[in-house]
């Protein structure tokens, strides 16, 4: 009896975990494969965050680099808002000299050390960044 009620609790349990539908990104997919040279940026090697020249990305939005304390770590987050992307696809652009960066359509502010803005459900579309050499390595 016990060994039923415990299979049947699995059960349940496994069929209740299993249905629950994951959260997409609210952007869809894009291929992104991006080298930027690092000394086209002075403020990322000042170690500030920065939009980068090149048209890439969603919708060709850009893609921000942000310097994760010292060292060669960065992560790379697209510039694309995320706060309603149905209708016109706005690009944020980082605010001078903060890690922060906020849409010019719906004045949302992202922080950038994590990719959120405040009461947001998706933070930024985050892409893996890395250096190698001279250049940052931008991919998904």
């Amino acid at each position: 009896m016990k060994k039923r009620l415990l299979f049947y609790s699995l059960l349940i349990v496994g069929l209740l975990t299993s249905c629950a539908e994951e959260e997409r990104h609210p952007l869809p997919y894009v291929r992104v494969d991006v080298s930027i040279p690092i000394d086209w940026y002075p403020d990322l090697m000042g170690g500030l965050p920065v939009k980068v020249l090149q048209h890439c990305g969603y919708n060709n939005n850009r893609i921000i680099i942000v310097p994760q304390g010292a060292g060669d770590k960065y992560e790379a987050f697209d510039a694309t808002c995320t706060r309603d992307i149905t209708t016109d696809i706005a690009s944020i652009n980082v605010n001078t000299g903060t890690f922060t960066a906020t849409c010019p359509k719906c004045s949302t502010v992202y922080n950038l050390h994590t990719g959120y803005a405040q009461n947001q459900s998706f933070r930024l579309q985050r892409y893996r960044a890395y250096r190698s050499g001279n250049r940052i390595i931008i991919t998904n």
